[in-house]
C-alpha cells in the first residue's frame, strides 16, 4: 500500500493568508469601534469593555476572513 498525501487544493486559500487577512480585519473593527466611541465622546472606557470590544473584533474578523477568503482569487506562486 502507497503512502497518502495530502493534495492541495489550488482553489483554496492558504492557511497564512486567511489568519493574516482575519487579524487585519479585526483589529480594522476595533480600530473603528474606539473612533466611534471617540467620536461619539466617549473619554474613558473600561478594561472590560476593551477586552470585550477585542474580542468582538475577534469573531467579526474571523468571520469575515473566512466569507472574504472564498471570494477572492487564489494567492500563490505561478507555475
Amino acid at each position: 500500500m502507497g503512502r497518502l498525501c495530502p493534495v492541495e487544493n489550488e482553489e483554496q486559500q492558504p492557511a497564512w493568508f486567511v489568519v493574516v487577512l482575519g487579524l487585519g480585519l479585526a483589529v480594522a473593527v476595533a480600530a473603528l469601534c474606539f473612533f466611534g466611541l471617540a467620536a461619539l465622546g466617549a473619554e474613558q472606557v473600561g478594561t472590560g469593555f476593551v477586552v470585550l470590544v477585542g474580542v468582538l473584533s475577534a469573531v467579526i474578523g474571523g468571520f469575515l476572513s473566512r466569507s472574504l477568503a472564498a471570494k477572492l482569487p487564489p494567492v500563490g506562486r505561478s507555475r
